[in-house]
């Protein structure tokens, strides 16, 4: 209800004219549902209520004729009078946001089903889209993964022309194919062990699937990589501990960012095991925690750390406990969604520059490092380290071999006396 947000009848009454006045009372519930703070919530409604004299100046009466396409005017006319002088302040981005929750309300409330705006298809989605569905069909790749390919894929298709069309790709020459690739990879700016990979597992699908006629993957230079030829970067239990210190654990982010770090420190996860943890994951009873298999590795189970667990009991009275979804670590701001992976390196990276570490690679990744060196200097076998690490192969985890000093030192021969 407006009652909940608003005091006075008078702006209660403006609220509940025109087009959406039946549908404001729902709308504050939607927001209130969804845990947004009174000003933040304020400042929504507010912008919709002027979306709303605006529809009434078009002679608008009904939600029936209500489409997205009003959104440009109506910002044209909103923008008219915002204030621009502070530099923080974004008037259009904040104005879109408070237009994209209504109407994403008013299409769940079955008010007005806002058409979706039609895929602009191109000559390569005939190919593109059939890929990627394979790719998600597989099982083992992850949705960022995917849209990985297709931000790769889309970039060297768009490049290829009319040559993607489905009649003409089935007729590519291998001498135009590579000089054309070659072309493509000197002026890409992608990462091109990324590149390299995509475009030869995209082509060998092509050829499975008879869309060439023979296998092009053999034509896309390798990308010169030595294996083992840098060692694992890892931190020093001292900066780890300031890093932990530097953490204000009273507030809500506080605790729970924490609770991150101390878990990527104790178990050395990837920050995508991180984001995916669910509260079922957790067997307090027997104290026990699940790591769910990443990059085809394996899952496992492992004791729950008692400064893990701590951590994480401090975070969860702070989590938002209406939330729908499963996983552990939420945004501290509705709409109170899961963290995703990003999210997670976002949190690490600010705490590193908080204490001015600077480390090549810095990241979660570090964490994992510095877990396997330290298990290494601690006698632990590498097949335990493998099946923490949830490797499926040993020799994933021989890498950390070259960073075990205390092991290296014995097997080094005397250095030649000059004679």
């Amino acid at each position: 209800m407006l009652e909940n947000w608003y005091k006075e009848k008078r702006s209660i009454l403006d609220f509940r004219r025109g087009p959406l006045g039946p549908h404001f009372d729902g709308f504050s519930d939607y927001l209130k549902e969804r845990g947004y703070t009174v000003a933040y919530g304020k400042r929504l409604l507010g912008t919709c209520c002027q979306f709303n004299a605006f529809l009434i100046e078009q002679g608008i009466s009904r939600c029936s004729k209500l489409s997205e396409a009003m959104t440009e005017p109506f910002l044209e006319a909103f923008l008219a009078f915002a204030p621009t002088t502070h530099a923080r302040f974004l008037p259009r981005l904040k104005a879109l946001a408070a237009l994209k929750h209504l109407f994403t309300y008013l299409s769940i409330a079955k008010v007005s089903m806002l058409p979706k705006p039609e895929r602009v298809r191109k000559p390569y989605h005939w190919l593109l889209d059939r890929y990627l569905q394979h790719r998600r069909s597989e099982g083992n790749v992850t949705e960022m993964t995917v849209r990985r390919y297709e931000r790769l894929l889309t970039a060297f298709l768009e490049a290829l022309g009319k040559d993607a069309q489905r009649k003409r790709f089935k007729r590519l020459q291998p001498e135009k194919l590579e000089a054309f690739l070659k072309q493509h990879l000197q002026n890409s700016t992608e990462n091109p062990r990324y590149l390299v990979s995509a475009l030869r597992q995209f082509f060998r699908y092509c050829a499975v699937q008879r869309l060439l006629p023979i296998d092009f993957s053999g034509l896309i230079p390798p990308v010169r990589r030595y294996r083992h030829a840098s060692l694992p970067k890892g931190m020093a239990d001292s900066d780890l501990e300031r890093v932990l210190t530097s953490i204000p654990q009273d507030t809500p982010v506080g605790a729970r960012d924490y609770a991150i770090l101390v878990l990527l420190m104790a178990y050395g996860i990837r920050g995508v095991s991180t984001a995916q943890l669910l509260l079922d994951d957790i067997d307090w009873q027997h104290s026990r925690i699940r790591i769910r298999a990443q990059k085809g590795g394996k899952e496992v189970l492992l004791p729950l750390i008692g400064a893990v667990g701590e951590a994480i009991v401090r975070y969860l009275p702070h989590r938002y406990s209406q939330s729908p979804y499963r996983e552990v670590f939420l945004s501290a701001q509705a709409p109170f969604r899961p963290l995703r992976s990003g999210a997670i390196s976002m949190i690490v990276h600010r705490y590193f520059e908080k204490c001015g570490l600077k480390l090549p690679g810095s990241g979660t990744r570090t964490f994992r490092h510095s877990w396997a060196i330290r298990a290494l200097a601690n006698d632990s076998a590498i097949k335990a380290i493998a099946d923490v690490l949830g490797h499926r192969y040993l020799d994933t985890t021989f890498i950390y071999a070259k960073a075990d000093l205390k092991t290296l030192r014995q097997v080094a021969l005397p250095w030649p006396a000059r004679k």
